[in-house]
């Protein structure tokens, strides 16, 4: 299984320096302040769990409130505030390195700005909820209510970001529960997971690929393993996590490359620039011209080979082309598929495509 290299693993040194700092800094708070002994440890759930035992049975209140008999709690007026705010910290605290961790296992895909806001104001929010909610079951009931009526529409373009929206949910619970120690535990090993995960590739059918039986051709890396005389589409863009570095200059060239023809078409009127850029690659460039010409000859309304490239399994054509419309281009991808010179192909539709200002 392969391994990150050292440029993927940039930034998550700080992570670890943080928890330090962090593990450090509340170690100190406890040590020298009284009362965030139980703002740490959890030990108010017991209270929580004593006083709701009370209210369903009779015993106690309902709004009984958590901790009061912690004699060594701030006092006044503002006593609630203060371990309000140091709970609320806590909870913007532990999740900043969380944030570090998304943003940088998520860096060559993308990520959402609003994801990593949401991961920071989510948990300081919940923490403020469940602080005032406490054992009061009233209070529980019309915070349901409440949320009930108020309908939250998203859509998350990776199944994990819910995960980690999840994860700051957690951690407003912990916190809003003065169980710090518990919010910085679930912190700490949901980032150990997450990394571990990302640096092996573990799930990556590409990687595991090439772990087991060597490089890939080029045919399965566009469509997928075990297709190589069917790919005719790009695949999966997980492609790119499982590449090794030594490559990514390569693509880079080739991209450019392409993007150099595709410029041409862009300063030729509309009715005379390229609607269709076609990459085949096969073992040789003079058995794919001979198949591909003549079908391109008869239905293309305009076309040319802009390039003949060395590849790995043979020869790189690119063409540029201009085609009717869709039903060209799938009987185009059609005919591809009985060529058996054709290795594997890339049809990429250039519709739309304006001069550059």
């Amino acid at each position: 299984m392969s391994t990150a290299s050292p440029g993927r693993t940039r930034g998550l040194g700080r992570v670890i320096v943080y928890y330090i700092v962090l593990a450090v800094a509340l170690a100190v708070a406890v040590h020298n302040v009284p009362f965030m002994a139980d703002v740490v440890s959890g030990a108010r759930l017991s209270e929580l769990e004593g006083s709701l035992s009370g209210a369903l049975t009779g015993t106690a209140p309902v709004g009984t409130p958590v901790g009061t008999g912690n004699v060594d709690a701030p006092g006044g007026p503002w006593a609630g505030a203060i371990i309000a705010a140091l709970s609320m910290l806590g909870a913007l605290a532990i999740m900043i390195p969380v944030t570090w961790v998304y943003m940088v296992t998520r860096r060559h895909r993308g990520y959402e700005e609003s994801v990593v806001h949401t991961l920071l104001i989510l948990p300081v929010a919940v923490t403020g909820i469940v602080m005032i909610v406490q054992n009061s079951i009233a209070l529980a009931f019309s915070l349901a209510g409440i949320v009930a009526a108020v309908r939250f529409r998203t859509t998350l373009d990776d199944t994990k970001d819910a995960v980690y929206v999840f994860l700051a949910i957690g951690v407003g619970l912990a916190t809003g529960v003065q169980a710090l120690g518990i919010a910085l535990t679930l912190s700490v090993l949901f980032n150990a997971v997450v990394v571990v995960l990302w640096m092996t590739h573990f799930g990556n059918i590409y990687a595991d690929q090439n772990t087991r039986s060597g490089p890939l051709a080029v045919g399965d890396v566009l469509a997928g393993p075990a297709s190589a005389q069917t790919a005719l589409q790009v695949g999966d863009p997980s492609v790119l996590e499982a590449t090794p570095i030594t490559d990514l200059a390569e693509i880079a060239e080739r991209a450019v490359r392409i993007e150099r023809h595709i410029a041409e078409e862009r300063q030729k009127k509309k009715d005379r620039r390229a609607n269709t850029l076609l990459i085949v690659v096969g073992p040789s460039a003079e058995a794919v011209q001979t198949e591909l010409d003549p079908f391109l000859e008869e239905r293309a309304v305009r076309w040319k080979l802009a390039e003949i490239g060395e590849h790995e399994v043979g020869a790189e054509l690119v063409y540029l082309a201009r085609l009717d419309g869709p039903a060209d281009q799938g009987a185009l991808m059609d005919r591809m598929r009985g060529m058996p010179s054709i290795a594997a192909a890339e049809l990429r539709s250039l519709k739309g495509l304006k001069p550059r200002s």
